[in-house]
């Protein structure tokens, strides 16, 4: 039997009969299929895939400090 892996790039797990079927692949949760958008866990316990996907501190650091500072007056 072919085993499918989950479509989640980061997820180790294996799709059954019950995978999420979004965009023509096969994903094995919820949280999987939206990109573990609000930081969701996958639902195996032991895949750190929600974790992988998740920014690091040090992203969203440069990213605070690389935008437009709110006390600077638009230019006309």
């Amino acid at each position: 039997m072919n085993e499918q892996r989950c479509a989640c790039p980061e997820c180790s797990c294996v799709v059954d009969q019950n995978a999420l079927m979004q965009g023509g692949q096969a994903y094995c949760c919820e949280a999987c299929a939206s990109g573990h958008k609000s930081g969701e866990p996958c639902r195996m316990s032991d895949c750190n895939c929600g974790t992988a996907m998740r920014p690091s501190e040090h992203h969203v650091d440069n990213a605070l400090e690389e935008t437009f500072p709110a006390s600077d007056p638009i230019s006309p």
